[in-house]
């Protein structure tokens, strides 16, 4: 769990845990996908995923899940909504742009966060 008071906490369980979520991958406008989807899409395209961070990796990133899947995001404390804390039931909205590697699955380069209400 993040500790400053001006940034949002994140209160999931590390990596082995499960929880939910949706993500949308756009070419031009966003558009709702599942997070299988956004596994599958090139290079620096844009992502808004909008799901629930389920645990934590390392520092920095986390599991982001919908019935699809699960995705790596890598999310700077910077980019948090302050004052708010966030639980793996809590329903987020990422933006970001889509992070491929040889060797490992698509992530996703965190740009912006929001609580959905």
């Amino acid at each position: 769990m993040l500790s400053a008071p001006t940034h949002a906490q994140i209160n999931v369980p590390q990596a082995g845990t499960t929880a939910g979520g949706t993500v949308a991958v756009p070419t031009v406008m966003p558009r709702a996908v599942t997070v299988e989807q956004a596994l599958k899409a090139p290079k620096d395209m844009e992502a808004v995923i909008e799901g629930h961070i389920v645990n934590r990796i390392k520092h920095e990133h986390y599991t982001s899940q919908d019935p699809s899947g699960t995705i790596e995001i890598e999310l700077d404390d910077k980019y948090l909504p302050k004052g708010q804390q966030i639980t793996p039931e809590t329903l987020v909205r990422i933006t970001g742009e889509v992070d491929t590697h040889r060797m490992k699955p698509n992530d996703i380069d965190v740009k912006r966060i929001d609580i959905v209400k």
